[in-house]
């Protein structure tokens, strides 16, 4: 039995006073967002408190308050995440068998209703920066020529902001798409922020699309698992997204869940001018800063709560701003990393932040040191153009491209056809039957039903080369459990330069 469990490790962990620089965007701020015990508000469908799967009271009245507040027409409460939302949006706007436009940089519960309603993708491919090899935003343009190819599609969905915080031009593509008699849903998980200064964009909800998803504990304060589903216009068919939405929540919804966003709503009713005043204003102070840092290097994208800094060794910083300074930043991928920030952060964060990449601010952190350039070719790679990022010792490094899909078969097909474990190295031509993917940012290289080519190979054998987390392989036996997607880290892998990458095991169609 273990000495500790995991809510004395919480309670440990919030006694340490760590800088909490990720969701949920509370961050465990005490001073203004207090709950009492638990145990003692825990409830279940009692009377009086109305019942989340048939609201007509309390609830139903919190869904209106939520609409006003967020711009939309209906709000539906979401205790599952946005996940269940993108589903039960996606699976209520579609047909089985439907073809539909999708953002390949989608998350992964897109992806599952891809499969659960039999969906047929076509994808439409963010541009990339250059400079910083991350994705940008999906273009109007890039879904005028989708329509074109498949006006039958039923639905366009995209993902914005990114994790990155860029934005797409989500008003360009809603025009089109219903100009098409589309659909459009947006999974904005990291906008929910949007709505409340004017330093944000707009949210997708303003420009017109029909189903929008935000993860409200991203980056308000919320609970962790609480989203909104906003519903506007009547293109989208409300009550079968309805009826998903009743599939995809639990039957048990908890009160505690629904009372934080509950008071989400009221801190933004009655102290949101305020709170996001003092926030933004303390916010840009701490991106002046960051931007005289010598080699440490602040990006900027649409959306100004998250901070981007793109560094030699992405890894090696976020472990040292954890270990050395207790602080914990979002995400790290390879050449940057993100912290995120909230209406619940505290000047002293910002200050130990600051003061800690100062000490930090190295010349073996720059950018250009590991990366000089990205040449960019006609033809395929990166989301469409080959990107390759060129070091100071000559290596190519393939991490940022991603090769235009090859579907053979949809999703639902592969992931229920007969498979077997084989080497990447002998999987050029063979189909996938597995996801495979880099983590982060976690967007699928590869795709269930989709041919492995050869320049995928060295995609993945590039990776683990690199040391990046590749979900979707192993080493021995079986790659990646296709029901389970067990999540097989590269760091398992031996680094060796004499290790024989090709022999890293994936699953494909028999």
């Amino acid at each position: 039995m273990r000495d500790k469990d995991l809510l004395d490790l919480l309670v440990d962990l919030s006694e340490q006073g760590d800088v909490p620089l990720h969701m949920p965007g509370h961050k465990r701020n005490e001073d203004l967002f207090q709950m009492g015990n638990p145990y003692g508000l825990d409830i279940t469908e009692i009377d009086g408190f109305d019942n989340l799967h048939n609201a007509r009271g309390i609830i139903a009245d919190e869904f209106k308050r939520a609409a006003a507040l967020f711009g939309a027409e209906e709000t539906l409460f979401l205790v599952n995440g946005s996940s269940s939302g993108n589903m039960a949006a996606i699976c209520g706007a579609t047909n089985k068998g439907d073809k539909v436009i999708v953002a390949r940089n989608i998350h992964c519960s897109v992806s599952n209703a891809i499969y659960l309603n039999e969906l047929n993708p076509v994808y439409v491919y963010p541009d990339i920066n250059d400079s910083m090899c991350i994705c940008g935003g999906i273009s109007a343009e890039a879904v005028e020529k989708a329509f074109s190819e498949n006006p039958d599609a039923k639905a366009v969905i995209v993902t914005s902001p990114t994790y990155e915080g860029v934005v797409s031009d989500i008003g360009g593509i809603a025009e089109i798409t219903h100009r098409y008699g589309g659909v459009l849903i947006v999974d904005e998980a990291h906008g929910a922020h949007f709505n409340f200064s004017d330093a944000f964009p707009d949210s997708a909800v303003k420009y017109g699309a029909d189903a929008v998803i935000q993860s409200i504990h991203k980056t308000l304060p919320a609970f962790t698992q609480t989203a909104l589903l906003h519903l506007n216009g009547d293109k989208i068919d409300r009550q079968r997204v309805k009826m998903y939405w009743n599939m995809f929540q639990s039957t048990s919804p908890s009160y505690i869940l629904m009372a934080g966003i509950s008071r989400c709503l009221t801190i933004l009713e009655r102290d949101g001018a305020a709170l996001f005043d003092g926030y933004v204003k303390i916010l840009s102070e701490l991106r002046k800063k960051l931007s005289g840092l010598n080699y440490i290097r602040l990006i900027e994208t649409d959306d100004i709560s998250k901070i981007v800094l793109m560094v030699s060794d992405g890894k090696r910083i976020y472990d040292e701003l954890r270990k050395k300074y207790g602080i914990q930043l979002e995400m790290a991928s390879r050449n940057y990393v993100i912290a995120m920030t909230s209406v619940g952060d505290k000047q002293e964060y910002y200050d130990r932040f600051y003061k800690a990449l100062k000490q930090l601010d190295v010349p073996d952190m720059k950018y250009e040191d590991e990366m000089q350039y990205c040449e960019k070719k006609e033809g395929c790679g990166a989301f469409g153009n080959k990107n390759i990022a060129v070091s100071e010792k000559g290596k190519t490094s393939m991490f940022n491209k991603m090769p235009r899909a090859r579907v053979y078969v949809n999703c639902y097909r592969a992931l229920n056809s007969e498979k077997e474990t084989v080497k990447v190295g002998d999987s050029a031509g063979r189909i996938a039957g597995a996801a495979i993917c880099f983590y982060p940012p976690g967007i699928n290289l590869v795709n269930p039903g989709e041919v492995i080519t050869e320049e995928i190979i060295d995609i993945i054998i590039d990776g683990l080369r690199q040391g990046l987390e590749v979900i979707g392989v192993g080493t021995s036996g079986a790659a990646a459990d296709e029901n389970q997607r067990r999540e097989d880290k590269c760091s398992n892998l031996s680094v060796d330069a004499d290790y024989n990458y090709s022999e890293v095991k994936i699953v494909c169609l028999k």
